[in-house]
């Protein structure tokens, strides 16, 4: 029996043939990535899903009741007599309509980002370390190998992170996780500013096999300029980590922080010394964490009425050094936490009413607070360059029909 009220799945972008993929992905890849996109054939419009490809489809007429249903619930038999029982059964048997109480219960972790330590010896302009540093924490051992166990059955994770405004290598246990994910077969990216990613830590990597890639904070080359964006004086020791694992032959990615004619420079001299022995060099979309910097790098974005969608809650799980689950690496406070992973499985607080409230919220099915994080995040810019979801609510498609093309 089919609802008797229907909403399209907010977590579905539509495409049209002749037009270049609405969406990118950046969040858990090492370099842009696009969706599996087949020869459309005759197709009139393709649906990008969770699993990121594409379905084609073959008439206007579904994508018209996609967009009919998108911005909030419609009654069964409206459906039906504009568009033919068929045609929503169909949409409804691939659930892109659903029962509204229905949506954004769905999720698809391809991360998980685990705050093993709560403190960074850094203090980089662009970073809310700077301004509130948190007080030292360490997340028991146990506690990690609780959620590495129940994250081992998401055959979609393609690595852990152990960072969240945090210098991983710092951590005291760091040698036991690597055990950890070493027996559960799951594998890390590692983030880090290279301080201390000693020797004694390239080698137990390379021993372990876990490592994903690496990826190294490193804004200038400039000594100077270093001490004056990170507030450290680890240049040296991190230049020297850092040649030290190039010569592993990992995948190496340098992240540069910055914005304007200053990234382009730090960025080009960065190239000339590393590229040449395999390491790629990336200016980053440096943002000011959802409002949280004031300074130079404060963009004072506000997403004003429904939000427009956000793979950070959908795709990737996030653990603070407490167990605590909350909405995305920008939440630097930890304000939207939604369970705790002592309370059951990933899937039971990822289920959780908490967790699915949150994601209506994101994907704009229900109206977010004025003061939610995600207004003042970058990612819901309508023209942000890394959206990775389209919701047909934000984003139509289609212009109006003619009467013989909607049926």
């Amino acid at each position: 029996m089919l609802p008797a009220t229907l909403q399209t799945s907010p977590y579905i972008t539509c495409i049209r043939p002749d037009e270049p993929s609405p969406v990118i992905y950046m969040t858990d890849t090492r370099g842009p990535a696009f969706p599996v996109i087949t020869d459309p054939g005759d197709a009139a419009f393709g649906v990008i899903g969770l699993d990121r490809t594409v379905d084609w489809q073959p008439d206007l007429a579904a994508l018209a009741a996609l967009e009919r249903a998108a911005p909030e619930p419609v009654d069964l038999p409206s459906l039906i007599a504009e568009f033919g029982e068929p045609l929503i059964r169909r949409l409804v048997e691939k659930a892109w309509l659903q029962a509204s109480d229905d949506l954004c219960v769905e999720y698809r972790l391809r991360t998980a980002q685990i705050e093993v330590t709560a403190h960074c010896n850094w203090s980089c302009r662009y970073c809310p370390v700077s301004s509130s540093p948190k007080p030292r924490a360490t997340m028991p051992m146990d506690l990690f190998t609780e959620i590495i166990e129940k994250l081992t059955p998401y055959r979609t994770i393609t690595f852990v992170t152990f960072h969240f405004f945090n210098e991983p290598t710092l951590d005291r246990f760091f040698a036991d996780r690597i055990r950890v994910l070493q027996e559960h077969g799951m594998k890390l990216s590692l983030s880090t500013n290279a301080s201390a990613l000693t020797h004694r830590k390239i080698q137990l990597l390379q021993d372990s096999g876990v490592l994903h890639h690496l990826i190294v904070n490193l804004p200038t080359l400039d000594e100077e300029e270093f001490r004056t964006l990170t507030g450290a004086g680890t240049y040296k020791a991190t230049l020297r980590n850092l040649d030290l694992a190039i010569d592993q032959g990992w995948p190496v990615t340098l992240a540069v922080n910055g914005v304007g004619e200053e990234l382009s420079r730090r960025t080009a001299a960065l190239r000339a010394k590393y590229e040449g022995r395999g390491v790629e060099v990336n200016p980053t979309q440096t943002c000011d964490r959802a409002g949280e910097l004031t300074n130079e790098y404060h963009q004072g974005v506000f997403a004003a009425g429904r939000l427009r969608g956000c793979s950070w809650p959908l795709n990737h799980a996030y653990f603070s050094v407490t167990g605590d689950m909350f909405i995305c690496c920008n939440d630097f406070h930890q304000r939207e936490v939604y369970g705790n992973i002592r309370d059951g499985s990933v899937h039971d607080v990822m289920t959780s009413p908490d967790a699915v409230r949150l994601r209506r919220r994101v994907f704009g099915v229900e109206e977010a607070p004025q003061d939610y994080i995600c207004r003042t995040c970058h990612d819901q810019k309508p023209d942000f360059v890394h959206r990775q979801f389209r919701p047909l609510a934000s984003f139509p498609v289609l212009g109006p029909l003619r009467p013989e093309q909607a049926r």
